[in-house]
């Protein structure tokens, strides 16, 4: 199915091409293949060209084969990282994914304010929440402690970016705050045993439309 966002992203690069005086030029890579090594092949090339360029390429299935590159070491960090099961969640956890927004290298407090919000989140239920992973492709790259949470329109001077304009369809949505982090304090035994783990074998949610899913520990 193609997706509206992916293909106005495309056309969009091609009128900038147009608009710098440029023409789109059709090269063929490679020929005689099926529809699925199709895929994987103009994948392959997106993923090559955004990692070298930082920029975002798209196609018209972008997000359904693409999955981004990696280097060696992102590469073993993920699909080898110790895998989590259920056993061994013995707190009330939030995941939340943030795929689009990680970076290579990115700053711990850009990381953090990218974790910590702003959610579409009960806050009813964020309030047994006891630690936050931040999760890029199954990895989870940061674990937060939340002190409390704000909803937006409540605390607008406190949002963790100041380019977020809350619409009516923002101002309720929460984000929290870590006050070890933001103190300086070391991680706990708990936030540490988390860090650098993977959620491969745990449920998650896998919707894109909904980052968040919220994980129990077994009683």
């Amino acid at each position: 199915m193609t997706s509206p966002d992916s293909e106005k992203s495309k056309l969009q690069i091609i009128s900038e091409i147009h608009a710098a005086g440029l023409e789109v030029r059709k090269i063929i890579i490679n020929s005689n293949l099926t529809e699925d090594q199709a895929f994987a092949a103009e994948a392959s090339l997106i993923n090559a060209f955004n990692y070298v360029n930082n920029i975002k390429l798209t196609n018209i299935v972008s997000g359904h084969h693409s999955f981004g590159a990696l280097t060696v070491e992102e590469f073993e960090q993920i699909y080898g990282a110790i895998e989590l099961t259920e056993q061994d969640i013995k707190h009330h956890i939030m995941v939340i994914k943030i795929n689009q927004l990680y970076q290579r290298g990115m700053d711990e407090k850009i990381l953090y304010n990218s974790v910590r919000g702003i959610w579409r989140a009960s806050k009813e239920r964020v309030k047994t929440v006891e630690y936050v992973f931040g999760v890029y492709n199954s990895l989870i790259v940061a674990v937060f402690k939340p002190s409390r949470w704000y909803v937006c329109k409540d605390a607008p001077d406190k949002l963790p970016r100041k380019d977020i304009a809350l619409t009516p369809k923002l101002e309720n949505r929460l984000f929290f705050e870590d006050e070890g982090f933001e103190k300086g304090l070391s991680m706990d035994d708990n936030e540490q045993f988390y860090l650098g783990k993977s959620i491969a074998r745990l449920k998650v949610n896998q919707s894109a439309q909904n980052p968040i899913t919220y994980l129990e520990p077994v009683k």
